[in-house]
Formats: C-alpha cells, structure tokens, sequence
C-alpha cells in the first residue's frame, strides 16, 4: 500500500493505475488525491468528453462500469470520479459487489476510475477491495493522532518552505485541533502574509488566527508546571474575556490529558528527556516541563487534581444543577490545583 507522499508524486507525474480505491476516516488527503487526479489526468480541452463525475447516492455500480468501459474520445484515456463512493447500495451485498471485483480482474486500460470512500474503509476482506488492490491502487487515510499533530503541522509547513518552531505548532495543535482540512486552511492564510523561507511566529498566529501568544492553553499548562499562581490567574483572566476562542469544554480535556502525562512521568523507568518524549508521546522540548510538574505535584496530589477536573466538567454540564458560570468552575478547580 503506498503512503500518500509517492502516491501523490505519481499522480502528478502523470503516472496512473486504472483504479484507485481512497478510503478513509481524514478526509484531507482524500480530497489531495482526488484533487489531483482531476486536475492532472486530463488537459482541460478533454474533459467534456472524457471526464464523469458520480456520485454514490445517486449511482449504482452498472452507471459507474458503463462509464468506466467507454473509450476516450481525442484523448489518451478517459477518468470517472465516485464521490461519496461509500453511498453506494452495492457494498451491502457481495453478490452485487462481485461486479466490481470482476472489473478489477480485467480494467479498461484507457480508463482511470476513482472510488472515494469516506469516513472509514470499507472491508479489506472483501473480495472486490482485495482485487482492486491487485490491480491498482487502495490507500486507507487514517486520522492523525492528537499528539502527533504537532509533529504533522511543523512537516505541513515546512513542506511549504517555511519554518515553525516546535512550541509554536504545539500551540497551533492545542487550539485547532486534529481537523487536517482546518489546520492547512489557517495555515495557508498565514503563508499569504509570509514570504517563503518565513517563520510561523507566535506574533504571527496571533495576529492571523487570533491565538494569543501569551496567554493560550500551552502557557496555562506551563505555568500550571511552574506553580505560577500570579500567571494562572492572568492567563484564566484573559481567556475569560475571550471565552468564545477559549471555552471550558475545550480546555478542560487538554488540562486532563496533561495531567494525566504527569501522573505517567512519575512511573517511568528512567526520566532521560528523550525516553520521556518517547514514552508520553511530545516533543522533547516539553519533556523538561513535565519534570518540573512532576516535581510540583506528587502523585496523590495529581489524583486529586483529576477530581478537581471531572468535578468541574460535571457541574458546567448542569449535572447536579449548577449554576454556576463554567470559568467560576475552573478557577475553583485550578485553585484546589494550586494549593
């Protein structure tokens, strides 16, 4: 199975397989791929004759065979599309799928069809998925993990001839979240204002994305690390009055997760930055940090802490009848936290 970097390569070379299988629950690479097939498999002058486009609500597979059987017209080859492949009703019944199968044992080879598969993949042990796979391409887009965010955005921006430091895509990551299509999009709006060979500063997404620099999650976390009773207070202060781009529900899962990193550094065999960052999956720039929190906080007191945060998300969803104002919560939290 390729990865997307070659596959994509290929597809831009002009290199093609007659059947493409691109499932998935990430949809950004879906739309790279698909994307880039469209736009470089025909000149633009061909393809009202030679390009279908489909949809699997509205298709059955006999519509997709059909137009996948027909010959180019004053053209090397011709593409057919599925989009939103997975609505077909045929993936319900093996016995209909079989003709699918039987058209990955023999594709036309002037034709390139494209099954855009997605959400998930479907069914690896099906017979038609195995025989596309033997005739041309089946690429599974997989979400990127959390705490591999991060590490993706510094590739992303790189990729873009830019630079990003490794405290900053954390800060991107934290904040936006693991929507690819999402990230790339703020990120491109910042390369308009970035000449190549540029940094993604701080000052940058700030002023572009309105993530500030100085009081964001990554800060609260690390001065939460250091004790800082005077900056905790701040940065909750500040993002109080900016609740909308700094709600409780979105802070509180990060507060957990990091706490609970915490509680891992206690029980590792060897506190080595480099086998920290490995075992709790950062950086190893942010391998210090959950030391100096180790420190700061034993771990019966991070016990305690991970009441403090199931407390506070209990009563900001009104379970118990709160009445209380969610940032009341957290600073009831992170007090208890603190002291």
């Amino acid at each position: 199975m390729k990865g997307f970097q070659p596959l994509l390569d290929d597809i831009r070379e002009r290199r093609f397989a007659p059947l493409y299988l691109l499932g998935g629950e990430e949809p950004f690479y879906l739309d790279l791929l698909s994307d880039a097939i469209e736009e470089h498999a025909l000149e633009e002058h061909e393809r009202d004759f030679n390009q279908t486009i489909l949809y699997g609500r509205d298709s059955d597979l006999d519509q997709v065979l059909a137009a996948s059987r027909q010959f180019p017209m004053m053209a090397e080859r011709r593409l057919v599309i599925v989009k939103e492949a997975q609505e077909l009703r045929e993936w319900k019944s093996k016995e209909k799928l079989e003709k699918l199968a039987h058209y990955a044992d023999q594709p036309v080879g002037s034709t390139v069809l494209v099954l855009v598969y997605r959400n998930k993949m479907p069914d690896k042990r099906l017979s038609a998925v195995k025989r596309i796979q033997n005739a041309g391409i089946v690429f599974q887009s997989d979400k990127i993990r959390d705490y591999k965010l991060s590490e993706w955005i510094e590739g992303f921006v790189h990729s873009k001839g830019r630079r990003i430091g490794p405290r900053t895509a954390q800060v991107m990551a934290e904040y936006l979240g693991n929507d690819l299509k999402k990230v790339a999009g703020e990120l491109e709006k910042l390369f308009i204002a970035l000449p190549e060979g540029g940094e993604v500063s701080d000052t940058l997404i700030e002023q572009h994305i309105g993530i500030s620099k100085e009081y964001n999650i990554f800060e609260l976390t690390g001065a939460l690390a250091d004790k800082d009773v005077g900056r905790v207070t701040r940065i909750i202060q500040y993002m109080r009055a900016n609740e909308k781009t700094n709600p409780v529900p979105r802070i509180l899962p990060v507060l957990t997760n990091y706490f609970g990193r915490v509680l891992s550094f206690h029980h590792l065999p060897s506190h080595d930055p480099s086998a920290v960052a490995s075992a709790l999956r950062v950086h190893p720039f942010a391998a210090k940090e959950y030391a100096r929190a180790a420190r700061n906080y034993p771990a019966r007191k991070v016990a305690r802490i991970f009441g403090y945060l199931r407390e506070c998300d209990a009563k900001s969803k009104g379970i118990g009848n709160a009445t209380v104002q969610p940032f009341d919560l957290l600073e009831e939290a992170l007090f208890k936290t603190l002291h």
